[in-house]
């Protein structure tokens, strides 16, 4: 029989896998509801930050905000540009693609958003209003550590 060393984990060990077990179950949850559409939270959220930005920006610029390469933004708006929902623009510099949301990108956020805004209300249910906001500056805290 082969030797057993005993561990007692840590709690920031056990923190960190409650926090990747959370983070699972909803990646899974949230790739079936976008898989609806066929699209993923990535590509949302693309058309969200494009939304959100009122203008046209760049790829660097999306993939900054994502936190996210540069080949999967390039990706990422390819897919959504086949199918209408932006567009890409010409700028003065050759090296830079703009991205625009068309009317299609918007009329699209439009009709799904309430199914979102519900998708996030179910994962929150457990946490009432004040737990969600210790929540939410929680996890900023170690993104932004």
């Amino acid at each position: 029989m082969a030797k057993r060393v005993k561990i007692t984990p840590s709690m920031a060990e056990q923190a960190q896998i409650r926090l990747m077990r959370v983070g699972d179950r909803v990646w899974r949850a949230s790739d079936e509801r976008f898989s609806r559409w066929d699209m993923t939270d990535n590509h949302y959220n693309v058309l969200r930050i494009l939304n959100g930005s009122g203008e046209p920006i760049s790829q660097s610029e999306i993939g900054r905000r994502m936190l996210s390469s540069r080949a999967n933004v390039t990706k990422l708006v390819y897919h959504l540009e086949e199918r209408g929902l932006v567009k890409r623009l010409a700028c003065g510099d050759r090296r830079v693609n703009l991205v625009a949301l068309t009317d299609g990108g918007a009329d699209f956020l439009e009709q799904t958003l309430p199914d979102v805004i519900s998708f996030a209300n179910e994962t929150m249910r457990p946490l009432n209003r004040d737990e969600q906001k210790q929540l939410f500056k929680l996890l900023g805290r170690l993104l932004d550590s």
